[in-house]
């Protein structure tokens, strides 16, 4: 039985294993604290393997280890207090001016108000489904979808903005 759960469960982290480093990289914006987060929570689900009987709740109680695993390295008492990141934006730019675009879009990500950039980011970096963003969050699925919905809009805004800004940047330095 050890044997078999051993495997199931290097199985299982490989899977998500870049994922999960993606998540705890933009979390810790650190290559060398995302590594830390995610070997204790790795560690962590290790010890609690076999409390998790539903395979399809592992992937998200993953994203929650990682997720919590910040917060107490981080020594945060409030987990909204999480300042966000959309580092997998800024990996795969190929040209500066893909760069610079990542930059402005990181820039906007940071302005959204913590409790809908979390649940964003963990859907479209992450790929959750709305059940698993609710799991990993502790809320409700109506609640995480609430959260994606108003994030979405808040975005939206902010990125029009921008638009509107950096348009009016260029009109003024026109000839």
């Amino acid at each position: 039985m050890f044997g078999r759960s051993t495997a199931h469960f290097d199985r299982v982290v490989r899977a998500y294993a870049a994922e999960l480093f993606r998540f705890a990289l933009w979390l810790a914006r650190d290559r060398h604290r995302a590594e830390d987060i995610l070997q204790e929570a790795l560690t962590r689900a290790w010890r609690n393997w076999s409390h998790v009987k539903d395979e399809g709740a592992r992937r998200g109680w993953l994203y929650a280890i990682v997720r919590n695993e910040f917060y107490r390295d981080s020594g945060r008492a409030k987990r909204e207090q999480a300042e966000d990141v959309d580092d997998e934006t800024l990996a795969q730019v190929a040209d500066e001016r893909d760069f610079t675009r990542g930059l402005e879009l990181r820039q906007i990500l940071e302005r959204l108000p913590a409790p809908f950039m979390e649940p964003l980011v963990l859907q479209n970096l992450g790929g959750l489904s709305c059940e698993e963003v609710a799991q990993v969050l502790g809320v409700s699925t109506g609640a995480a979808m609430t959260r994606i919905s108003r994030a979405r809009s808040a975005l939206r805004e902010l990125l029009c903005k921008a638009g509107e800004d950096s348009f009016a940047v260029r009109k003024e330095t026109m000839p």
